[in-house]
């Protein structure tokens, strides 16, 4: 099984919007989400979990609060489908895609400071997202979406320099 994950291109469009369908069932229209995420690089940006070369998951992440030196990230979204989950592919995915987006906003002077994470507090990738990234339950927001909202927060350790 080869597995990598890559920046989404355009090209990448129907089987994201096909992810987020399935995974995403309580919003609408998944064509016309993934194509305005796609178009709003650098303030979001989008990659893709392949699997033999075809696309089995994504991640979208936000900068949030502007384009600044000390940059804080949402974990916007992510998606796993629903055949390939629980087999650790949606760490890696937001292991390997975080590690190149730290890498390109590096290039751009930017340094990765917090990662933001909101999810339905009835979602088990609580656990994925305080394994992964080390966050931690901030505050609750009752009847934010379509349910009680927890907001995550993991602070980001500056790359050491020797």
């Amino acid at each position: 099984m080869n597995v990598c994950v890559r920046a989404a291109i355009d090209g990448d469009l129907e089987a994201v919007a096909s992810l987020h369908a399935q995974a995403f069932s309580r919003q609408r229209d998944s064509k016309q989400w993934v194509i305005a995420t796609l178009a709003a690089a650098p303030r979001l940006l989008a990659f893709v979990l392949l699997i033999d070369g075809n696309i089995r998951g994504y991640a979208f992440w936000a900068q949030k609060s502007g384009l600044r030196a000390l940059v804080t990230l949402e974990l916007d979204q992510i998606a796993i489908c629903a055949a390939w989950q629980r087999q650790g592919l949606g760490a890696r995915l937001i292991k390997d895609s975080l590690d190149q987006l730290v890498a390109r906003l590096r290039h751009s002077g930017q340094t990765v400071q917090n990662i933001l994470i909101s999810t339905r507090a009835d979602n088990q990738a609580q656990s994925l997202y305080q394994q992964v990234l080390g966050a931690t339950t901030v505050a609750t927001i009752e009847g934010l979406y379509s349910g009680t909202e927890v907001f995550m927060l993991a602070p980001v350790q500056p790359p050491t320099h020797r």
